[in-house]
């Protein structure tokens, strides 16, 4: 039995080596989880904040709407601040091993820097699974979620937009009215455009009154002294002018409405959603052209397309930011909060502004969108390589300075 002995001797021998290395990673893993937290808690209400705040200013959401839109707008503020988050925790935290000579003190114990790479790893994994899963759903059904929710107070929202952007604009139901400004309900300059019994109507007035019926989700506007104009010619051309237009009740989903498998079926069959898409109302119409339906299943197609890759690339990107934050830590020594929130978001706001641009190219692109694909995923494959170019750097010859000395002495020889 003494081969048996030795046997176990050795492998008891390689367990007790391998023992503070798994402890160091639980250490270094436990640093990045609770980094990656406090960062994503913080960055993700800042985004939602401003989310809020922005639609507020356009909407002029009332007090208990704007706490259900702050919870319909934190899985679209999470998805945003991820990425940044996961960047910076793994920044500062081997910043601080770095600054605090603990990534020395591992080097002098024979553990090589490779190995305390392994956690990075681990959170890229774990912060580019997350994200493509809020990506996958979440995203766009909380997104689409807030948009309707918008509407549950129709008055507000209609005289928000009159105050914010002097023009309310509803294609379902046809019409179309602008004015100079607006003072409690009356409407100064209305100029008014909808389709009524007597064909496409336009009337203008020097002023007007609006009252709402909120059980029928109807407006009533009496303009004053108007001129109006129709195809048949039957409406006075002068006098108070009276209309009752319904308000919507939905809002027509975008192609970043879509979930991740919507995205993958409007690319191949795009008309599946004429019904629902705001781009492809039209497609059922009997007075549509072919080559302008063509052209809405081509616009949707490509949006789909980009919209979806944009998607994963932006999930699947924070593998490669996160192990360039690691490297880079480690490179700058950035254990301060200030130093790291610096040196990870330059990487982090490159990459999301390439891809954004990628996106805006493609979704543009109605003929053959595949072929310019490798735009958006070139980003990531960019920060990839840096990331490996800063790892190899610190593995190969920060950590041996001996060896890359001697390499350079031997090319000047």
């Amino acid at each position: 039995m003494p081969g048996g002995t030795d046997a176990q001797a050795r492998w008891a021998a390689g367990a007790l080596e391998r023992m503070p290395v798994r402890i160091l990673h639980r250490y270094i893993f436990g640093e990045l989880l609770k980094a990656l937290g406090l960062s994503l808690a913080a960055i993700t209400g800042v985004v939602c904040l401003g989310m809020v705040l922005k639609k507020l200013q356009e909407e002029g959401l009332g007090p208990l709407t704007s706490l259900g839109y702050m919870g319909l707008s934190i899985p679209g503020a999470a998805y945003i601040a991820l990425g940044l988050s996961a960047v910076l925790a793994t920044t500062l935290a081997y910043g601080r091993l770095a600054a605090e000579n603990e990534v020395m003190a591992c080097r002098a114990s024979g553990i090589p820097i490779s190995s305390l790479i392994w956690p990075a790893v681990l959170l890229a994994v774990v912060a580019a699974s997350a994200n493509l899963l809020l990506a996958t759903w979440p995203l766009p059904a909380s997104s689409y979620a807030a948009k309707q929710l918008a509407l549950n107070n129709v008055e507000r929202w209609f005289f928000a937009q009159m105050a914010t952007k002097g023009r309310v604009k509803v294609k379902d139901a046809g019409f179309e009215i602008t004015v100079d400004r607006v003072v409690g309900d009356m409407l100064y300059g209305p100029t008014l455009k909808y389709r009524g019994s007597q064909g496409q109507t336009y009337c203008s007035a020097p002023y007007g009154r609006v009252t709402f019926d909120r059980r029928n989700n109807r407006v009533r506007m009496s303009l004053a002294e108007a001129q109006v104009l129709d195809e048949s010619h039957t409406t006075p051309v002068r006098g108070t002018h009276t209309v009752s237009l319904i308000l919507p009740t939905t809002v027509p989903r975008e192609v970043d409405d879509l979930s991740l498998w919507d995205l993958m079926v409007a690319q191949r069959a795009p008309g599946r959603y004429a019904k629902v898409l705001k781009d492809l109302r039209d497609v059922d119409d009997p007075d549509a052209s072919e080559e302008s339906v063509r052209r809405a299943k081509s616009k949707v197609r490509a949006e789909a397309m980009a919209e979806m890759h944009g998607r994963m690339a932006a999930a699947l990107g924070c593998f490669a930011l996160v192990l360039l934050g690691a490297g880079l830590g480690v490179l700058f020594h950035s254990g301060h909060l200030l130093t790291a929130f610096g040196v990870a978001i330059a990487p982090w706001l490159g990459a999301t502004l390439l891809t954004m641009a990628a996106v805006e190219a493609v979704s543009t692109r109605t003929e053959e969108p595949q072929d310019a694909l490798y735009l958006i995923w070139l980003p990531n494959f960019l920060m990839l390589l840096l990331a490996a170019g800063v790892l190899a750097h610190l593995v190969w010859g920060w950590t041996s300075p001996v060896r890359l000395r001697d390499v350079l002495q031997g090319r000047r020889t």
